[in-house]
C-alpha cells in the first residue's frame, strides 16, 4: 500500500511537471535532434538537459533560474569537465560585474538597474492575485490550466526574490578585484607538431596550464603571455614545435613585451643612440630601422587614425647564437641513418621577417560611433567624476522625457504619455548594461593606449587611411557606398548600416619556428565572428591541420586577410557583399545614365520638330527642365564616388601585392631560384669578359647550379606565386569595377557637354530671333520718331498761332494765311534740319566744326580755359577732395574699431586672470581636502 502511495504521488508530480513545462523549448544547445519524435526528444532536454546539452555553459544560461542549481549538481556528477566549464563562465561574468562596479562613471546604470528590478520585483508581487483572478475570469481556453499552475508557482516561489536580492547585497559587499592590465583579451595560440610522414606540420593541441580549449581554438589571456615567468609558452618551445601565436589588437606596447618574452629578456628600453653590439636580440628585432622608425603619424598634430606602419617586408639580420634550435640541412641523415625528422629537415636562415601590411574588413556603424566616442573621451575621461556623469545622464534623460511629452501633446492631444511597465523598464535598463559590459574591455584598452608610447592603432574607415591628414571624416564615412546601400530601408538588416574598414597585418617569423601576428578585431566582438580573419583561420585548420612550413602557415594567414571580402560563399553574418554592392550601385548608376540620355533625346526631337514655336515652349518653366544639369550632377558625383572608393581599395592591394611580391624574393634567395642569384649571373659575366680578352682560350665554361634536393622554401615559393595571382585577380576585379564607375563618368560628362551645346545652340536660335525683333521694334520706333518729328513742329506752330487770329477771333495782328505760311515754311525747316542732323553725318560734322571750334577758341584765347582749369570746381579736383574725404573718414573708422577691440581683449585679460586665481585657490583647497582624506 505504501508503495502505491508513492507511485501515484510520483506519477502526479510528473503528471504536474508536464503540465508546467514551456510549450515552446529552445533547443539550439541541444545534441543531434532525432528526425522523428523531435516534440518527445524536447520534453526529454527540458527534463534532464544535463544529459542531452551540447554546450553546457549557454545551456546553463538559456535555462530558467530554478532549475539552475539541480543542473549544475547533476551536471557535476555526471560531466565534471563541462561542470568546470559552466562554473569558470559563472566566475568570469561575476568578476566582470564587480570590475565593471568599479568604474565612476558606470555606476549609476547598475544603480538604475537595481531600482527597476526591485520596482518590477514588487509590482508581480503586488499583482499575481489580480493576475491569478483575471484568468481563471476568463472563458476556457486550450492552456487556461497551465496559466493557472505557472501563476500559483510564481506566487509560492516569488518571496524567494528577497533571497535573491539579499545575495545580490552580499556581492555588492564584496570587495571587487582590481582589473588585471589587458583584461578581457585573449591571445590566439597553435602549435604544430612534425608530420610522421616528414613532409610537413600537423596541428597539436599545446600542454600548457593555462591554455584554454583544443587546436586550433586554444587561447591565452594577453596578461598571461606577457608576463615574465619561467614556464611563459613564448619562452619555452619544448618539443620542437611550430608555434603560432596571435594578438587582438594592433597594440606596439604588446608587441615589444611579446619579442622581450621570446627570447627570454627583460622588456625593451628604446635608445635611437644605442650601439647595437649593447642591444637585447628583442631590441635589434625591433630597432628603430625595422619597428619605430615605420610608424606614419606618431607626431602631435596629426589625427590619431593617421597611426599605421608603413607597407613592407623587411628581413631582420639575427646573430648566429640567435633563435632557440638549431637546424641542419635538408634530407641530411640523423645519427640513427634515418631521414632526419622535420623539425631537423628546416634549413637555417639568418634573417627574421617583419611585415607590415593593409587589409579591407567591416563594421557596423554603431559600433563605430561608439569606438569614435571612446577615443573623444580617451584623454581624460577616467578624470570624470561620477556625479557629473549621473546628472549628465540625468538631464539627457529629462530633455528626452520633456521632447516625448510634447510629441505626445501635440499628436495625440494628450499631456500624458502611456506609462511604461516596470518589466519593460528593467528589460531596457538590462540590454543597457549589457551593452555598455560589452565594449568595457575594447573601451578601457583604448583609453589607457590610444596616447601610450607606444601607442595603440585604431581601426580606420576607407577615407580615414586615405586621408590621413583629415581630422574629421565622419561625413564622408556616412557618404560610403556600402554605408548608403546598407543603411534603413536600402537592404535586409536595416537597423545594421556597416562600413568598410581598413585594418593591419603585422607580421613576424621568428627563428625559422615561430609566428607573431598582430592585428584587430571588430569592436565590441567577444564573441565568435564569422568574418574575423583569425576565426576563418581556425575554421580552414580545423578542416585541414596540415601546413608545409612556417612560411606556407605565414602565407595562408596573409592569404586569409587577403580575401575577406572576395570569398563567395554567401555569409551567414552581416558581413557586407561588398563587390556586389559595388557592382549594383554601378549598374543603377549605369541605367539612370541611359534614361538620362533618352529623356535628353527625346526633348530634343520634341523641340526640333516645331523650330518657330521653340521660343515659347522655352519660356514655358516645365520644358526647360530637360537642360537642367541637377540630375545628371548627381549621378555624376554618385559614380566618382564609387571610382573613388575603387581607387582607394584597389590601392590596398596594391600595396598587398608589392608586399607579397618582396616576400616572395626573399623566398626565392632561400630557394636558390636563378632570377635571384646574382653571383651566378656575376660569373657568367666574368667568363664571358675573359674569352673576349684571350681568345685562343676554350670556350668558356657556364658554371652549371648544383643539383639540390627539393627544400621547404621551393613550396612556399609555390603558394607565395599563388597569392599572388589571387591578389592580381582581387586587384584585377576591382579594377573592372573600377572602370565601369569611370566609364559611367565619362557618359555624364558627355551627357553634360551635349546639355551644354543644346544650351548654346537654344540660346543662338534665340539671340537671333530677338535680333530680328530688335530690328522690327527699331524700325517701329522710326515710324514713331518720324511721326513725332513732322507733327510736333505743326503742333506747336499750330498752338501758337492759335492764340490769335484776324479771321477767326477778329484780332489785326495776323490773317490765316499769312499763318498757315509760316506755319508749314518754320515746320519744313525744323524737320529738315532735324533729319539732317540724325541720319547725315556730313550734317553733324558741319555743325561740330561751327559750334566746337568756335567756342575752344573763345576758351583759349579769352583765358576761361586757364581760369577754369585753376577754379576750386574743376572736375578732376573735385575728385581728388572727395577722395581723401573719404579716406580720413574710413581711417578713423578703422582707428575706432582698434580701440573697441583693445578695450574687449584687456577686459577678457582681466577675466582670465580672475578664473585663474580662482581655479589655483580652488585647486589648493582640494589639494588640502584630499591630503584630509588620506588623513581620514
Amino acid at each position: 500500500m505504501p508503495a502505491t502511495n508513492s507511485g501515484s504521488s510520483g506519477a502526479a508530480r510528473g503528471a504536474q511537471d508536464d503540465a508546467l513545462m514551456d510549450i515552446h523549448i529552445d533547443v539550439q544547445f541541444a545534441k543531434i535532434v532525432p528526425e522523428s519524435n523531435t516534440l518527445e526528444y524536447s520534453k526529454k532536454y527540458a527534463r534532464e538537459p544535463w544529459k542531452h546539452c551540447r554546450d553546457a555553459p549557454n545551456t546553463f544560461l538559456s535555462i530558467r533560474f530554478n532549475t539552475r542549481d539541480e543542473f549544475m549538481q547533476q551536471l557535476k556528477s555526471s560531466d565534471p569537465a563541462k561542470h568546470k566549464r559552466v562554473q569558470h563562465e559563472i566566475d568570469r561574468i561575476d568578476e566582470t560585474r564587480l570590475r565593471f562596479e568599479t568604474y565612476d562613471d558606470k555606476k549609476f546604470m547598475f544603480n538604475a538597474l537595481r531600482e527597476s528590478q526591485r520596482a518590477w520585483r514588487d509590482e508581480v508581487a503586488e499583482n499575481v492575485d489580480d493576475y491569478i483572478d483575471e484568468t481563471r475570469s476568463k472563458d476556457r481556453y486550450e492552456h487556461q490550466q497551465r496559466d493557472l499552475a505557472l501563476l500559483g508557482r510564481l506566487k509560492r516561489t516569488w518571496p524567494l526574490s528577497e533571497k535573491e536580492e539579499h545575495q545580490s547585497d552580499d556581492d555588492r559587499r564584496r570587495q571587487p578585484k582590481r582589473p588585471e592590465p589587458d583584461h578581457g583579451f585573449k591571445a590566439c595560440a597553435m602549435y604544430f607538431r612534425p608530420a610522421v610522414d616528414g613532409t610537413g606540420w600537423v596541428g597539436a593541441s599545446a600542454q600548457h596550464e593555462n591554455f584554454i580549449g583544443k587546436f586550433p581554438n586554444q587561447k591565452i589571456s594577453v596578461h598571461q603571455l606577457l608576463q615574465r615567468k619561467e614556464d611563459n609558452p613564448l619562452t619555452k618551445n619544448e618539443g620542437g614545435y611550430l608555434r603560432y601565436f596571435h594578438f587582438p589588437a594592433n597594440n606596439m606596447s604588446w608587441i615589444e613585451q611579446a619579442m622581450a618574452r621570446f627570447y627570454d629578456e627583460p622588456d625593451i628600453v628604446h635608445d635611437d643612440y644605442k650601439q647595437q653590439s649593447k642591444m637585447t636580440r628583442a631590441e635589434r628585432l625591433l630597432c628603430r630601422e625595422f619597428w619605430r622608425g615605420q610608424l606614419h603619424g606618431s607626431g602631435g598634430k596629426a589625427p590619431v587614425h593617421a597611426r599605421h606602419m608603413r607597407s613592407r617586408c623587411s628581413m631582420v639580420p639575427r646573430d648566429s647564437s640567435s633563435g632557440m634550435m638549431v637546424q641542419e640541412v635538408a634530407n641530411q641523415p640523423s645519427s640513427d641513418g634515418q631521414p632526419a625528422s622535420s623539425e631537423m629537415r628546416v634549413p637555417r636562415t639568418e634573417n627574421n621577417i617583419a611585415l607590415f601590411l593593409p587589409y579591407l574588413h567591416w563594421e557596423t556603424d554603431s559600433r563605430r560611433a561608439k569606438m569614435v566616442q571612446a577615443i573623444k573621451e580617451a584623454p581624460g575621461a577616467r578624470a570624470k567624476s561620477a556625479r557629473k556623469t549621473e546628472i549628465d545622464v540625468i538631464t539627457l534623460m529629462q530633455k528626452k522625457a520633456e521632447r516625448s511629452k510634447s510629441w505626445h501633446t501635440k499628436v495625440l492631444g494628450t499631456s500624458e504619455r502611456p506609462r511604461r511597465s516596470a518589466l519593460g523598464q528593467y528589460l531596457i535598463d538590462l540590454a543597457r548594461v549589457a551593452d555598455a559590459m560589452d565594449y568595457e574591455a575594447d573601451e578601457q584598452l583604448l583609453r589607457e593606449n590610444l596616447h601610450r608610447d607606444p601607442p595603440l592603432h585604431i581601426r580606420r574607415t576607407l577615407d580615414q587611411y586615405y586621408f590621413l591628414t583629415l581630422d574629421d571624416t565622419s561625413a564622408r564615412d556616412r557618404d560610403q557606398v556600402v554605408y548608403r546601400e546598407t543603411r534603413a530601408g536600402r537592404s535586409f538588416h536595416s537597423r545594421n548600416t556597416r562600413l568598410v574598414m581598413v585594418d593591419q597585418l603585422w607580421l613576424w617569423i621568428l627563428d625559422d619556428h615561430t609566428i607573431i601576428t598582430s592585428f584587430p578585431r571588430r569592436w565590441v566582438r567577444n564573441k565568435p565572428d564569422p568574418s574575423g580573419v583569425h576565426k576563418c583561420l581556425r575554421e580552414h585548420l580545423s578542416n585541414n591541420p596540415n601546413v608545409k612550413s612556417v612560411h606556407h602557415l605565414a602565407l595562408l594567414i596573409v592569404d586569409q586577410c587577403s580575401r575577406v571580402f572576395f570569398d563567395r560563399t554567401k555569409p551567414l553574418d552581416q558581413r557586407p557583399e561588398v563587390i556586389d554592392i559595388f557592382g549594383s550601385a554601378i549598374g543603377n548608376v549605369t541605367e539612370l545614365t541611359t534614361i538620362a540620355y533618352d529623356v535628353f533625346w527625346r526633348n530634343t526631337a520634341l523641340h526640333s520638330r516645331n523650330l518657330h514655336t521653340i521660343a515659347e515652349a522655352l519660356s514655358q518653366p516645365s520644358n526647360q527642365k530637360y537642360l537642367d544639369i541637377n540630375p545628371e550632377g548627381t549621378l555624376l558625383r554618385e559614380a566618382q564616388d564609387i571610382a573613388e572608393e575603387l581607387k582607394m581599395m584597389r590601392r590596398v592591394f596594391s600595396q598587398q601585392h608589392q608586399v607579397v611580391k618582396d616576400y616572395r624574393r626573399h623566398l626565392g634567395l632561400l630557394s636558390g631560384d636563378v632570377r635571384y642569384e646574382r653571383d651566378v649571373l656575376r660569373s657568367i659575366l666574368a667568363s664571358l669578359s675573359q674569352s673576349l680578352q684571350d681568345p685562343a682560350s676554350e670556350s668558356p665554361v657556364v658554371p652549371r647550379r648544383a643539383v639540390k634536393q627539393p627544400t621547404q622554401f621551393d613550396e612556399a615559393v609555390q603558394a607565395a606565386d599563388i597569392l599572388l595571382e589571387l591578389i592580381d585577380n582581387r586587384q584585377a576585379e576591382l579594377q573592372d569595377l573600377e572602370e565601369s564607375a569611370l566609364r559611367t563618368c565619362r557618359q555624364l560628362e558627355g551627357l553634360l557637354g551635349l546639355k551644354q551645346q543644346q544650351a548654346s545652340i537654344v540660346e543662338a536660335k534665340a539671340a537671333l530671333r530677338r535680333a530680328d525683333e530688335s530690328v522690327k521694334q527699331g524700325r517701329a520706333i522710326m515710324a514713331f520718331t518720324l511721326v513725332t518729328i513732322f507733327f510736333l513742329p505743326l503742333g506747336f506752330f499750330a498752338t501758337f498761332f492759335g492764340m490769335n487770329n484776324a479771321d477767326i477771333t477778329g484780332d489785326m495782328w495776323m490773317s490765316l494765311d499769312q499763318q498757315v505760311m509760316y506755319m508749314f515754311i518754320l515746320s519744313a525747316i525744323v524737320i529738315t534740319v532735324s533729319i539732317s542732323i540724325a541720319f547725315s553725318p556730313w550734317v553733324r560734322t558741319v555743325l561740330n566744326f561751327c559750334l566746337h571750334v568756335p567756342l575752344a577758341y573763345a576758351a583759349e584765347y579769352t583765358g576761361l580755359r586757364r581760369f577754369w582749369k585753376s577754379s576750386p570746381l574743376e572736375g578732376g579736383k573735385v575728385k581728388r577732395r572727395n577722395h581723401i574725404s573719404m579716406a580720413k573718414i574710413s581711417r578713423r573708422r578703422q582707428e575706432k574699431e582698434e580701440a573697441r577691440r583693445r578695450g574687449q581683449h584687456q577686459q577678457e585679460g582681466r577675466i582670465g586672470g580672475e578664473r585663474v586665481d580662482d581655479e589655483r585657490v580652488y585647486n589648493r583647497f582640494r589639494g588640502r581636502e584630499g591630503r584630509v582624506d588620506m588623513m581620514v
